[in-house]
């Protein structure tokens, strides 16, 4: 076991060095990881970026291992939980790093994973008391890490926003040109529920809320992870043809098809701790109508979009049919500035920096 570092290369010292900055972070394959590695990498961090141990346990333990004990790594920045195929794995994970006097750092992206098991409960709830420090997108999580856990955190943590995405997909087809290649009249009023098509977006409501509107189509496009609501969604609308449907993953460079080719982005979330579709949305200049849970209301607000009750079709239905008597382009001009202005990466790198530093230190 490696122990505590000398005061002197924590850099607690007057006049003394500190030690380069060496961090692990997993998963590795999201834009979000992206964003904030670079970001990193510019202040001088070294980052190591794992894969799953779904698909790579023993490639990850052995880097841990060496990196952490013989290379000076000494945080691991974990962004989701679903890293950890079961229970054991994440137990043997957080025992390993502890022994090495390896500090985690949880991001908490998701409280619960979305396909929730009982056993995602007792996987959240272990590794928060493993974890030396959280990272948070709302004010409020801290509330609802009590209430869903059943644990007071009681470690040092920080809230900042999710990162935007600007410039992180192509952006160079128009309007038109998105449309015609979706088959979607140029004089359309559309809405856009973007993402993993799953329980946890509400898409019960939406379709009854959309019997209420006239003249607005809707896009659902997403990979499916939950088949019974993929089918509850097409017999619902086979008969509608207002609602179409694009599933399968859907690569980067075609992200922009869909979120060019609608006016207003809708996610009427039933759960969700905070979410990526809404700087996503607001990067490509669109509007948000979504629902008061999670940390929406931070950053969802009148001039950027709507916020509704959670699980209420009827008031959904009045907030489609309003947001498109406003100057719902004006809102997508606000949308993107907000996104520039609070979700900036060079504010959250340096943020989340100096948080690295004080969980170095204690």
């Amino acid at each position: 076991m490696r122990g505590e570092r000398p005061a002197e290369e924590r850099g607690e010292t007057g006049g003394c060095k500190k030690t380069p900055m060496k961090v692990f972070m997993i998963p590795r394959n999201h834009e979000y990881i992206n964003r904030l590695t670079r970001g990193l990498e510019g202040k001088g961090v070294e980052v190591i970026r794992l894969k799953p141990f779904h698909y790579s346990s023993l490639n990850n333990l052995a880097k841990i291992i060496w990196y952490g004990g013989r290379r000076g790594y000494d945080l691991i920045h974990v962004h989701w939980l679903y890293i950890f195929p079961h229970y054991l794995v994440m137990k043997f994970f957080t025992r390993l790093t502890r022994f090495l006097g390896i500090k985690i750092v949880w991001e908490v992206h998701n409280i619960l994973p979305h396909r929730y098991r009982e056993i995602d409960r007792k996987i959240s709830r272990e590794f928060l008391r493993s974890a030396s420090g959280l990272i948070l997108h709302s004010r409020e999580d801290l509330e609802r890490i009590r209430e869903t856990l059943g644990v007071d955190p009681h470690q040092p943590c920080i809230v900042m926003s999710h990162g935007n995405f600007i410039g992180s997909y192509k952006n160079d087809i128009d309007r038109e040109t998105a449309r015609s290649r979706l088959h979607i009249g140029s004089r359309e009023k559309v809405l856009l529920c973007f993402g993993f098509i799953r329980k946890n977006r509400g898409y019960e409501y939406l379709i009854d809320a959309m019997e209420r509107t006239e003249g607005i189509s809707l896009i659902i496009a997403g990979k499916i992870e939950d088949k019974d609501v993929y089918r509850e969604i097409v017999h619902r609308t086979r008969d509608n043809p207002k609602v179409r449907i694009y599933t399968g993953w859907i690569p980067d460079d075609e992200v922009q098809l869909y979120f060019n080719a609608c006016d207003v982005v809708i996610l009427p979330y039933t759960k969700i701790t905070t979410s990526g579709v809404v700087p996503l949305a607001y990067s490509f200049s669109k509007p948000v109508i979504t629902t008061s849970i999670g940390g929406m209301k931070d950053i969802v607000n009148q001039e950027t979009g709507v916020i509704v009750p959670v699980g209420d079709s009827v008031r959904l239905s009045e907030a489609i049919n309003a947001i498109f008597r406003e100057d719902y382009k004006k809102m997508g001009k606000s949308a993107y500035l907000y996104a520039e202005r609070n979700m900036s990466w060079d504010r959250n790198v340096e943020a989340m920096h100096d948080f690295y530093e004080k969980i170095r230190s204690v």
